[in-house]
Protein backbone atom coordinates (compact mmCIF):
# COMPACT_ATOMS: atom_id res chain seq x y z
CA UNK A 1 0.00 0.00 0.00
CA UNK A 2 1.26 3.28 -1.13
CA UNK A 3 0.08 6.62 0.52
CA UNK A 4 1.08 10.19 -0.84
CA UNK A 5 0.19 13.38 0.77
CA UNK A 6 0.35 16.29 -1.69
CA UNK A 7 1.30 19.24 0.42
CA UNK A 8 -0.49 22.42 -0.79
CA UNK A 9 1.00 25.28 1.69
CA UNK A 10 3.83 27.11 0.80
CA UNK A 11 4.86 26.79 4.46
CA UNK A 12 7.44 23.75 5.19
CA UNK A 13 7.05 22.80 9.08
CA UNK A 14 3.43 24.49 9.33
CA UNK A 15 0.02 23.05 10.77
CA UNK A 16 -0.68 21.84 7.20
CA UNK A 17 2.79 20.08 7.22
CA UNK A 18 2.85 18.63 10.71
CA UNK A 19 -0.94 17.52 10.43
CA UNK A 20 0.03 15.24 7.24
CA UNK A 21 3.27 13.97 8.78
CA UNK A 22 0.64 12.46 11.53
CA UNK A 23 -1.68 10.72 9.01
CA UNK A 24 1.77 9.53 7.53
CA UNK A 25 3.62 8.17 10.60
CA UNK A 26 -0.01 6.35 11.35
CA UNK A 27 0.06 4.76 7.76
CA UNK A 28 3.75 4.21 8.30
CA UNK A 29 2.92 1.81 11.71
CA UNK A 30 -0.10 0.00 9.83
CA UNK A 31 2.67 -1.31 7.13
CA UNK A 32 2.10 1.72 4.43
CA UNK A 33 5.13 3.30 2.46
CA UNK A 34 4.73 6.72 2.07
CA UNK A 35 6.03 10.24 0.40
CA UNK A 36 5.21 13.40 0.65
CA UNK A 37 4.61 16.19 -2.38
CA UNK A 38 5.73 19.55 -1.03
CA UNK A 39 3.86 21.08 -4.18
CA UNK A 40 5.12 24.57 -4.05
CA UNK A 41 8.89 22.90 -4.22
CA UNK A 42 7.59 22.07 -8.23
CA UNK A 43 7.14 23.62 -11.08
CA UNK A 44 3.37 23.23 -11.10
CA UNK A 45 1.54 25.88 -13.75
CA UNK A 46 -2.08 26.91 -13.63
CA UNK A 47 -4.33 24.88 -15.89
CA UNK A 48 -4.18 26.27 -19.51
CA UNK A 49 -6.64 26.13 -22.10
CA UNK A 50 -8.05 23.09 -23.13
CA UNK A 51 -11.33 21.50 -24.93
CA UNK A 52 -14.47 21.54 -23.38
CA UNK A 53 -14.48 17.53 -23.44
CA UNK A 54 -12.30 16.11 -20.99
CA UNK A 55 -12.07 12.97 -22.27
CA UNK A 56 -9.89 14.99 -25.50
CA UNK A 57 -8.09 17.37 -23.78
CA UNK A 58 -4.64 17.53 -23.94
CA UNK A 59 -2.75 19.22 -21.24
CA UNK A 60 -0.54 22.06 -23.10
CA UNK A 61 1.40 22.70 -20.29
CA UNK A 62 2.79 19.53 -20.01
CA UNK A 63 6.56 20.73 -20.01
CA UNK A 64 7.05 21.52 -16.22
CA UNK A 65 6.59 18.97 -13.30
CA UNK A 66 2.95 18.32 -13.13
CA UNK A 67 2.96 15.11 -14.96
CA UNK A 68 6.32 13.53 -12.74
CA UNK A 69 4.01 14.25 -10.03
CA UNK A 70 0.52 12.77 -11.07
CA UNK A 71 2.38 9.82 -11.50
CA UNK A 72 3.31 9.50 -8.14
CA UNK A 73 -0.39 10.42 -7.51
CA UNK A 74 -1.49 7.55 -9.86
CA UNK A 75 0.88 4.82 -8.29
CA UNK A 76 -0.62 5.89 -4.50
CA UNK A 77 -3.54 3.88 -3.10
CA UNK A 78 -4.49 6.69 -0.60
CA UNK A 79 -4.16 10.44 -1.06
CA UNK A 80 -3.29 12.79 1.32
CA UNK A 81 -4.97 16.32 0.39
CA UNK A 82 -3.17 19.46 2.87
CA UNK A 83 -4.09 22.53 2.83
CA UNK A 84 -4.08 25.88 4.82
CA UNK A 85 -7.20 27.57 4.45
CA UNK A 86 -6.41 30.58 2.24
CA UNK A 87 -9.81 32.84 1.30
CA UNK A 88 -12.19 30.30 1.87
CA UNK A 89 -10.75 27.63 -0.08
CA UNK A 90 -7.70 25.40 -1.16
CA UNK A 91 -4.42 26.81 -1.50
CA UNK A 92 -3.53 27.94 -4.71
CA UNK A 93 -0.91 25.48 -5.16
CA UNK A 94 -3.37 22.36 -4.28
CA UNK A 95 -6.07 23.95 -6.42
CA UNK A 96 -3.44 24.33 -9.61
CA UNK A 97 -2.80 21.04 -9.52
CA UNK A 98 -6.04 19.51 -8.57
CA UNK A 99 -6.90 21.72 -11.86
CA UNK A 100 -4.42 20.25 -14.24
CA UNK A 101 -6.28 16.85 -12.99
CA UNK A 102 -8.91 17.61 -15.52
CA UNK A 103 -6.99 16.97 -18.34
CA UNK A 104 -5.83 13.97 -17.45
CA UNK A 105 -9.01 12.02 -15.22
CA UNK A 106 -11.05 11.54 -17.96
CA UNK A 107 -8.93 10.57 -20.68
CA UNK A 108 -7.38 7.50 -21.50
CA UNK A 109 -4.45 5.39 -20.53
CA UNK A 110 -5.10 7.85 -17.47
CA UNK A 111 -8.87 7.22 -16.19
CA UNK A 112 -9.29 3.53 -14.65
CA UNK A 113 -5.74 4.90 -12.68
CA UNK A 114 -7.97 7.24 -10.65
CA UNK A 115 -10.79 5.30 -9.60
CA UNK A 116 -10.65 3.52 -6.23
CA UNK A 117 -8.03 5.25 -4.63
CA UNK A 118 -8.96 6.44 -1.11
CA UNK A 119 -8.70 10.47 -0.18
CA UNK A 120 -8.24 11.85 3.40
CA UNK A 121 -8.47 15.82 3.41
CA UNK A 122 -6.57 17.94 5.98
CA UNK A 123 -6.89 21.62 6.21
CA UNK A 124 -5.30 24.36 8.81
CA UNK A 125 -7.10 27.78 9.45
CA UNK A 126 -6.28 30.75 11.56
CA UNK A 127 -9.70 31.88 12.23
CA UNK A 128 -10.96 30.14 15.03
CA UNK A 129 -15.01 29.40 13.73
CA UNK A 130 -14.89 25.32 12.52
CA UNK A 131 -17.06 26.36 9.96
CA UNK A 132 -13.55 27.54 7.69
CA UNK A 133 -12.72 23.76 7.82
CA UNK A 134 -15.80 23.28 5.61
CA UNK A 135 -14.44 25.72 2.80
CA UNK A 136 -11.96 22.84 1.89
CA UNK A 137 -14.03 19.79 3.10
CA UNK A 138 -17.12 19.58 1.19
CA UNK A 139 -15.38 20.84 -2.18
CA UNK A 140 -13.05 18.21 -2.09
CA UNK A 141 -15.70 15.83 -1.45
CA UNK A 142 -17.10 16.46 -4.81
CA UNK A 143 -13.32 15.78 -5.96
CA UNK A 144 -13.49 12.35 -4.69
CA UNK A 145 -16.55 11.59 -6.28
CA UNK A 146 -16.21 12.92 -9.42
CA UNK A 147 -12.75 10.66 -9.22
CA UNK A 148 -14.91 7.79 -8.23
CA UNK A 149 -12.60 7.75 -5.09
CA UNK A 150 -13.69 6.53 -1.10
CA UNK A 151 -13.30 9.07 1.01
CA UNK A 152 -11.36 8.38 4.29
CA UNK A 153 -12.23 11.27 6.40
CA UNK A 154 -10.89 14.40 7.44
CA UNK A 155 -9.49 16.26 9.92
CA UNK A 156 -9.58 20.49 10.16
CA UNK A 157 -7.73 22.82 12.72
CA UNK A 158 -7.81 26.19 14.05
CA UNK A 159 -4.33 27.05 14.60
CA UNK A 160 -4.51 31.05 15.13
CA UNK A 161 -2.06 31.90 12.35
CA UNK A 162 0.67 30.43 14.58
CA UNK A 163 3.47 28.54 12.05
CA UNK A 164 3.67 24.97 14.35
CA UNK A 165 0.69 26.11 17.02
CA UNK A 166 -1.07 22.27 16.08
CA UNK A 167 2.09 20.52 17.74
CA UNK A 168 0.48 21.77 21.03
CA UNK A 169 -2.63 19.84 20.03
CA UNK A 170 -1.94 16.66 20.74
CA UNK A 171 -6.18 15.81 20.45
CA UNK A 172 -5.35 16.32 16.51
CA UNK A 173 -2.19 14.95 16.10
CA UNK A 174 -3.56 11.51 17.74
CA UNK A 175 -6.37 12.05 15.40
CA UNK A 176 -4.45 12.73 12.71
CA UNK A 177 -1.95 9.25 13.10
CA UNK A 178 -4.93 7.62 14.02
CA UNK A 179 -6.77 8.21 11.06
CA UNK A 180 -3.49 7.37 8.89
CA UNK A 181 -3.44 3.82 10.95
CA UNK A 182 -6.68 2.92 10.08
CA UNK A 183 -7.37 4.46 6.82
CA UNK A 184 -4.47 1.67 5.64
CA UNK A 185 -5.31 -1.07 7.81
CA UNK A 186 -9.46 -0.88 6.48
CA UNK A 187 -7.92 -0.66 3.09
CA UNK A 188 -5.59 -2.95 2.68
Amino acid sequence: MKVVALLGSPRRNGNTDIMAEEVLRGAREAGAETDIIAIDEYHVRPIGEVCDKSSERDDPRSDDDFPSLLEKFLNSDIIVWATPVYWAGLSGQLKCFLDRMSSYFNREPYKTRFIGKGHIILCAYGRNEAIHGQFVTEPMKLVVDRLHGKYLGDLCSSSTYQKGAVRSKTEILTACYELGLRAVKENC
